[in-house]
């Protein structure tokens, strides 16, 4: 991975974090074996036994970035729209166990990111603003008004290592290695505790309670 740019020197840095919404369950540690996160494509294309969130519920195509090459992230806190979805739609299915993956920031300076202001699968995404990886497009993650599918999102006096759309994102090209997880957040001790169990004989060592990243407010 590369993670020289260009305009690395004006590039903002020390600000923000990176996460990603991951379901676990007793099935679901293959990234800790291989240890690595990789993208949709990759798993598709491994030998790796795998199970995926569309395995089990129907989504329409629209709610993520169609090209299977990239690991959509969110900046500094979780896409609670898209999150409160996923996590719905597994209530009857007890063995999954969702958590947060706070994952060091240096991706947002890789030279093949790329950032959306919005939904990335979204028609305004990709016509209105376009999806690249250049300073500017960054920048403008950030901009005072933000136009999304549900109207025009003002950023008002958000903290300023928010996005202003909660659907803004960072899609990093292929993987992400565990050793940059900084932490495995769970909502409570029952699913921190369920999480460690089902992955027993592994370093678990990141794995805290963190119910902030499970709300919809970003303090």
């Amino acid at each position: 991975v590369s993670f020289l740019r260009n305009q690395v020197v004006t590039f903002p840095r020390n600000r923000w974090s990176v996460c990603a919404e991951i379901r676990w369950s007793i099935s679901a540690n293959s990234p800790l074996e291989e240890e690595k996160i990789l993208s949709r494509k990759l798993l598709e294309s491994s030998d790796i036994e795998q199970t995926d969130i569309l395995d089990f519920i129907e989504f329409p195509d629209t709610i993520r970035y169609d090209d299977k090459n990239y690991i959509n992230l969110s900046i500094s806190f979780p896409n609670h729209f898209l999150f409160k979805r996923f996590r719905e739609r597994t209530l009857d299915l007890p063995h999954i166990n969702w958590c947060v993956l706070k994952i060091n920031p240096k991706y947002i300076y890789c030279t093949n990111t790329l950032f959306s202001v919005t939904n990335a699968a979204s028609s305004i995404a990709k016509n209105l603003y376009g999806i690249s990886g250049d300073l500017s497009k960054f920048k403008q993650l950030f901009d005072d008004n933000i136009t999304s599918k549900s109207g025009v999102i003002p950023r008002g006096i958000l903290n300023k290592k928010y996005p202003t759309d909660v659907q803004a994102e960072v899609l990093v090209k292929d993987e992400i290695l565990v050793s940059d997880v900084l932490s495995i957040c769970f909502k409570d001790e029952e699913s921190l505790a369920s999480g460690k169990a089902s992955l027993s004989g592994y370093d678990t060592s990141k794995f805290v309670i963190d119910s902030s990243v499970f709300s919809n407010l970003r303090t």
